[in-house]
């Protein structure tokens, strides 16, 4: 009778578990909408106005999809500005699984950058524009540019370079605008197998995909930057140390030393990464 009591809670207690499991395994499915025209990206919500948006309540943002026959489309909507995070120093990156697993093997990462005159021109023809020596004088008449720069990553965040043109596939692409309160990105990715281009999805209209949205934290430059701030605050903080001890006494000395290692554990941690994954289900031709 024991070992019968015993099996049948270790069952039931089984069943809890797996259903558990289960119910952490499901994400959020969106349903993308189909698009007759290819849309205009250009970080402004017009073409939009008919979608239902989803919420990410983790971040305070809204969301859709769209897509046609080559491209899906992305509208990303941040409605409280805290949750930017450090999103002009890393971009926001997209992950695109067609296993149904949360893989961040191939992604692209998306990202505004300030640049000169001459490094415009040479990412322009980097990227197989031919400019003319006046096109080239037009621009350099501008003292700086925003470049919106759309790249396939690995998993280590290295960028993978397309082999050549790829008339197959459209390049990714996107823009940002702040609109009142809102900042509103506008993505586009091209549904092409990554064989034709780096930056595709693999995927095409009916079939159901995971993405996974992430930015904010620290890049290798922010982490060498804090790193010797951190340096420059123990130095400073031990120098007061030293001279506070021959005037300050009790609890003042231990309130000092609790506040400079609450503001050393704050460097440490730096701004927020944020990340969520869902569904997404492929609108077909209507």
């Amino acid at each position: 009778m024991k070992k019968n009591k015993l099996f049948s809670t270790l069952a039931g207690t089984g069943i809890v578990f797996f259903f558990s499991l289960t119910g952490l395994a499901k994400e959020t499915l969106v349903e993308s909408k189909w698009t007759a025209t290819p849309l205009k990206v250009d970080g402004l919500n017009k073409e939009w106005v008919e979608n239902a948006l989803s919420f990410e309540k983790s971040a305070a943002v809204d969301y859709a999809f769209k897509n046609d026959g080559r491209d899906l489309y992305v509208l990303f909507v941040f409605k409280d500005p805290k949750y930017l995070s450090s999103i002009e120093a890393t971009g926001i990156t997209l992950y695109f699984s067609t296993e149904g697993k949360k893989q961040k093997d191939y992604g692209v990462r998306f990202i505004r950058k300030t640049v000169s005159p001459d490094e415009l021109i040479a990412t322009l023809e980097k990227q197989g524009t031919t400019l003319t020596e006046q096109k080239k004088h037009e621009l350099k008449a501008a003292p700086k540019y925003g470049l919106f720069e759309a790249e396939a990553v690995n998993k280590k965040g290295e960028v993978i370079p397309p082999a050549g043109a790829t008339p197959e596939a459209d390049p990714p692409a996107f823009r940002m605008m702040k609109q009142d309160k809102l900042v509103v990105y506008e993505f586009r990715v091209p549904l092409a197998a990554r064989e034709i281009h780096p930056a595709g999805i693999g995927s095409e209209p009916g079939k159901t995909i995971k993405v996974g949205f992430e930015w904010g934290g620290m890049t290798e430059e922010m982490r060498k930057a804090m790193a010797s701030r951190m340096g420059a605050e123990g130095t400073r903080a031990g120098e007061s140390d030293v001279s506070m001890g021959e005037t300050v006494r009790g609890g003042d000395e231990n309130e000092g030393m609790k506040d400079s290692g609450s503001s050393l554990a704050q460097m440490r941690r730096g701004p927020k990464k944020h990340s969520f994954w869902v569904d997404v289900k492929l609108a077909q031709a209507q």
